[in-house]
């Protein structure tokens, strides 16, 4: 849904990823849309807000809340292909504060609190794993988004942006939705493992689940595992004959 249109698999040829992960940046989504209208596309513009519901009759819900940062359409013989890029939230990089001095002893939650209100997200959830004291205060200098990110490293927590909204918080600490993954729920192929550094996981594959985010909680039975994960990043992939599915990387 955009400027008032709406398009739905029943009368178009839709299709698309849509990424999340866990860093302050702004995903980009991509949707094609086969054989729209010129009339249409004029009113398909750079900026405006889009919303894509994805799901299973009678389980549909919103998978994507942003802004279209590009519109391009090309000839495939017959077929007219628009692919739209949607941001996750509004461009962010060029917001950029010039130096904020913070005094001596100022707590890390006043200035990503400070910071969020500079780039107009609304803060989701906030939840630091420690809320680091600066003794010596603080020098806020560069794009926000980065500010952002590394007062909450300092915290040893994460912080990304999803569905248009600021998450700070620990990827495995909170009230989040667990999932049960396994052959009999939808689960496609099997796990892979991965080791990254001082972190573990699975690669994940299971049929489109519009639930499942950033920090969504895994009970996966697998061959050789059977445990609880936590949703570090994903894509969700969907088309009206092919595949339908959302892939994830979970940590331990």
């Amino acid at each position: 849904m955009t400027a008032n249109m709406k398009f739905t698999s029943n009368s178009f040829n839709i299709e698309g990823t849509v990424p999340f992960d866990n860093d302050a940046l702004p995903n980009e989504s991509e949707i094609k849309i086969w054989n729209l209208s010129d009339t249409t596309l004029n009113n398909i513009k750079k900026g405006e807000v889009l919303m894509l519901n994805a799901g299973y009759k009678g389980d549909v819900s919103l998978l994507l809340h942003g802004y279209i940062s590009k519109v391009s359409t090309t000839w495939e013989g017959v077929d007219k292909i628009t692919t739209i890029n949607v941001l996750d939230s509004e461009d962010l990089s060029k917001r950029e504060v010039k130096e904020i001095a913070f005094a001596k002893n100022t707590l890390a939650s006043a200035i990503i609190k400070q910071m969020a209100g500079y780039i107009g997200l609304p803060v989701a959830q906030m939840e630091l794993n420690q809320d680091y004291r600066y003794q010596e205060g603080y020098t806020a200098k560069g794009p926000v988004t980065e500010i952002i990110s590394k007062v909450a490293q300092d915290c040893g927590t994460s912080v990304y942006i999803n569905k248009n909204k600021l998450y700070v918080r620990n990827l495995r600490r909170g009230g989040d939705s667990v999932f049960k993954v396994d052959t009999t729920t939808g689960m496609i192929e099997s796990p892979g493992r991965f080791e990254d550094g001082l972190t573990k996981g699975f690669n994940i594959k299971m049929q489109l689940q519009h639930r499942v985010t950033t920090a969504s909680v895994i009970d996966l039975t697998c061959r050789m595992f059977t445990g609880r994960l936590h949703v570090r990043s994903g894509t969700h992939t969907f088309s009206r004959t092919g595949d339908f599915t959302t892939e994830v990387e979970a940590i331990l």
